[in-house]
């Protein structure tokens, strides 16, 4: 090193340490911008603005992703995507001050349709070769801790605005309080009065799903890998190369992103421009949709994540989703005392026959799979109902036909150690004494664990007007009610309760093939006969009766379109034939109105249905929330819409 040589001047390498200085003093200038600025200025072409907001908001969305992907290489398609799609609507969309709500609604749909295309993926792979044991060293691997996490975050996303913003930035990304009250363009007291309701109201959504947390072991499950080092440089770097691409308009080079990660935008665009599709079919007649290379990535070495907190679950409930249950019974259901109550993680709720119970009759619960069972409990009568089993037997089933005795039943309790044998069915057997079947809650402990019944209903048939019928409404029944937990996520609302007994009415002089009037499911003899396998239908009736607008000014297309939206978009999706653009409109019939809603979803919120349903429920629709949800009045919206059905 000369004399006379500057004090900043590297000894080693002779590299200029001004330019470090000036490169982190305009970090530093980026770093104190606003989401909506920065995002002003990678539309200007300023490739730092997009690198300071994947410093700002990386490593969260990174962290959603393997909360829902157990594979480090799907987490990070799932990223990719997620900051692609960005790029592309970063001039599209009236974005707030803060944008880390957005990429958290993103990140998790994005990976869940990454998840379901990884199973779909296994399901191919696992035809012709043979398993792959699972990767040691995951922290998620555990499954009722990742299950756990995905519905915080489905949970999460599904709260208003201001209640997610202020979790998303203080609890997943480690922001002071006033840093986000900045970021959010509140003060810090505001700040902290929305944070104190957004706890108040996810711990109460996840306390419905049967999930209760204490505030310390809430808000870890929130921070979980705040503390985590930040994103692989290679990643970055890549994901930034390739939003410059998207935002300029240019071709993507073919190793930047996989195949996969271009795919997965498609959710939510409304088309993917001939220029991403070049780059896919690129990637895939090259080979390189399996190699990401660029800056040192190295996609095949494992992020670890810190430990997870540990999980306070209640009593008798499993984080959900597990193995589906049906149950199976002999006896009526005396009033609203339903079936499902028999297995929701609820002390206070219970099963009650109609008649009195003998020794031919049954009460069961069918797997949809053979788990291992380690044991089994069960207990009968009630909180306020001295009527137990003083004699009976609980019985197990490894095919769901065939049963044989684990235990008996003695002053209405029955205990058994299953010894981890493989079990499809649980039944409690009454003795000889007959009275009345009261079955307080039926607890299994297994593995793969059972799904209890999150929003436990009963479809009571009622087929006495085409009694030929029965066997078929019966069955149409358990559809029903398999579907009926997701009819209510979807038009979940707060303080809202969805009725736990829906009536199902076959009949013979029904107007409509299946309508709902007075929360009763009316269903059309004639029709099922005639389309037996129509059960969309009553998945349309059954959204309506959970629907349960009273309020009088209600748009009924709107109404309508929300009930085809469930029932095409998220019960049988792919059903839904092409629209005609030149006829199609957004108040049109209610599967015009259904695609519609299903193109808003995709584009500008996963959580608008939600919304707009809390809003018709409480009365507060207006004309003017379309504006308010997507920054666009409704009629643009649906010349939007109908653009994308041209293309």
């Amino acid at each position: 090193m000369r004399a006379d040589a500057p004090s900043w001047v590297c000894p080693r390498s002779g590299h200029n340490m001004a330019v470090e200085r000036l490169t982190e003093t305009a970090e530093a200038a980026d770093d104190a911008l606003s989401d909506r600025e920065l995002l002003r200025r990678f539309r200007a072409g300023h490739e730092s603005a997009f690198a300071a907001l994947l410093r700002r908001h990386g490593t969260m969305v990174l962290r959603v992703c393997r909360r829902v992907l157990e594979r480090p290489e799907d987490a990070e398609d799932a990223f990719q995507a997620t900051f692609l799609v960005l790029a592309r609507k970063a001039g599209e969309v009236a974005w707030h001050e803060s944008i880390g709500t957005w990429l958290h609604s993103a990140a998790h749909r994005l990976s869940c349709e990454a998840r379901r295309a990884a199973v779909r993926r296994h399901t191919r792979e696992s035809r012709r070769t043979f398993p792959t044991p699972p990767t040691e060293g995951d922290a998620l691997a555990e499954v009722s801790s990742r299950e756990l996490l995905a519905i915080l975050d489905e949970e999460l996303a599904a709260l208003p605005e201001e209640n997610r913003g202020p979790l998303i930035l203080c609890c997943m990304e480690g922001m002071s309080g006033d840093e986000a009250a900045r970021h959010l363009g509140c003060s810090e007291s505001t700040l902290k009065r929305r944070l104190r309701h957004a706890r108040e109201l996810l711990q109460e959504r996840l306390s419905r799903r049967g999930i209760a947390l204490p505030a310390a072991g809430f808000l870890a499950l929130l921070a979980a890998g705040t503390a985590a080092a930040g994103l692989p440089p290679g990643l970055a770097a890549a994901t930034t190369q390739a939003a410059l691409a998207v935002g300029a308009g240019t071709a993507l080079v073919p190793g930047v992103v996989s195949a996969r990660a271009l795919e997965l935008t498609r959710h939510l665009l409304p088309a993917v421009s001939a220029k991403v599709k070049l780059a896919i079919g690129l990637l895939v007649v090259s080979g390189l949709a399996a190699v990401i290379a660029l800056a040192g990535l190295d996609r095949n070495r494992p992020h670890p994540e810190p430990p997870l907190p540990p999980l306070v679950v209640t009593t008798g409930a499993l984080p959900a989703p597990g193995v589906g249950v049906t149950v199976e019974t002999t006896l009526r259901t005396r009033g609203d005392s339903i079936r499902q109550f028999a297995f929701d993680g609820k002390p206070d709720t219970f099963f009650a026959s109609v008649e009195n119970a003998g020794a031919a009759d049954h009460f069961t619960l069918v797997f949809d799979r053979p788990v291992a069972v380690t044991s089994v409990e069960a207990h009968t009568g009630s909180p306020n109902e001295p009527e137990c089993l003083t004699s009976g037997w609980l019985d197990v089933s490894p095919d769901g036909a065939v049963f044989e005795p684990l235990t008996a039943f003695a002053n209405g309790v029955a205990r058994g150690d299953a010894k981890g044998r493989h079990v499809r069915a649980v039944r409690i057997r009454p003795g000889e004494r007959p009275h009345r079947l009261l079955v307080r809650e039926v607890q299994i402990r297994s593995e793969p664990p059972l799904a209890i019944f999150r929003h436990p209903v009963e479809f009571a048939v009622d087929a006495s007007h085409a009694p030929e019928m029965t066997a078929w409404a019966e069955r149409a029944a358990r559809v029903c009610e398999r579907a009926y937990p997701m009819v209510c996520d979807e038009l979940a609302a707060d303080g809202f309760r969805p009725p736990h007994r829906v009536p199902l009415l076959v009949r013979r002089d029904a107007r409509a093939l299946s309508a709902a009037t007075a929360g009763r499911v009316i269903a059309s003899a004639g029709y099922f006969e005639a389309n037996p396998n129509d059960v969309g239908a009553l998945i349309h009736s059954t959204s309506l009766v959970v629907q349960d607008y009273r309020a009088r000014a209600v748009p009924t297309w709107l109404v309508q379109g929300i009930a085809d939206y469930v029932r095409f978009f998220k019960f049988e999706p792919g059903v839904l034939t092409p629209l005609d653009p030149d006829i199609a409109r957004h108040d049109g019939d209610s599967q015009q109105t259904a695609a519609f809603l299903a193109y808003l979803v995709a584009t500008y919120d996963p959580a608008l249905v939600r919304r707009l349903n809390a809003a018709l429920r409480d009365g507060q629709y207006t004309d003017a929330m379309w504006a308010e949800l997507t920054g666009k009045p409704l009629s643009k919206l649906s010349d939007d819409w109908r653009g994308t059905l041209r293309r």
